[in-house]
């Protein structure tokens, strides 16, 4: 376990767990974004057989993942034992789903395990976020997409979404900058509609040197 992590947000998801399928941000908030944050991926990578989904929750976004990528491998972990819990028993028999406790600080999978990885509304909460983005283009196949979904400091909602107290948030040329620095191609940022520029997507393939994925 990462000593850094922000146990208070870690027990705060576990509580949320059972409830969390049926809460009205699934509605409002949860639903559309993991939507259209599986709409940019799949136009950056049409094709994936291995999916990471860090900070999956119960698992809803993977579920929705099935349907765009069929036959891929679906992975999720997140930080909330009982989030991961709750996943394991709502996963649909006959998808090729798995969850673990784990945190994107220390992702237990090998080098370029995945050739796409997502992350919604989760990444304000990591406790060493560049250290995180290392990790993810280490387990990101040559090529590979990352996409970022989040709140970000800008826009005419910033001040509900990233209120004091609620995690980190980084202002678009900062999140850039960890990304290039993390071995990232230009990131691409993408609004999602209904958020007043305030959530976005931000698309990152794995970056090429020589030629040659690296």
């Amino acid at each position: 376990m990462c000593s850094e992590v922000n146990e208070r947000d870690v027990g705060r998801f576990g509580r949320w767990a059972e409830s969390y399928d049926a809460s009205i941000l699934q509605r409002l908030v949860f639903a559309p974004l993991q939507d259209f944050t599986l709409r940019e991926a799949q136009a950056a990578q049409p094709v994936a057989t291995s999916i990471l989904d860090i900070g999956c929750g119960t698992g809803l976004l993977l579920r929705q993942a099935a349907q765009r990528f069929p036959g891929a491998q679906l992975t999720g972990i997140d930080a909330a034992e009982e989030m991961v819990r709750v996943a394991r028993s709502s996963a649909p028999q006959g998808l090729s789903l798995r969850f673990a406790r784990a945190f994107g600080e220390q992702l237990p999978f090998p080098d370029a395990a995945f050739d796409l990885v997502v992350t919604t509304l989760s990444f304000h909460h990591w406790a060493d976020q560049p250290r995180a983005l290392r990790e993810v283009r280490r387990v990101l196949s040559g090529g590979g997409i990352f996409a970022l979904a989040d709140a970000l400091p800008v826009g005419l909602l910033r001040w509900i979404f990233t209120r004091n107290g609620h995690g980190r948030f980084n202002k678009p040329e900062v999140l850039e900058g960890m990304l290039l620095e993390a071995g990232f191609a230009m990131p691409r940022f993408a609004r999602v509609p209904r958020f007043s520029g305030t959530v976005q997507v931000v698309l990152s393939r794995a970056a090429v040197v020589g030629g040659k994925p690296t």
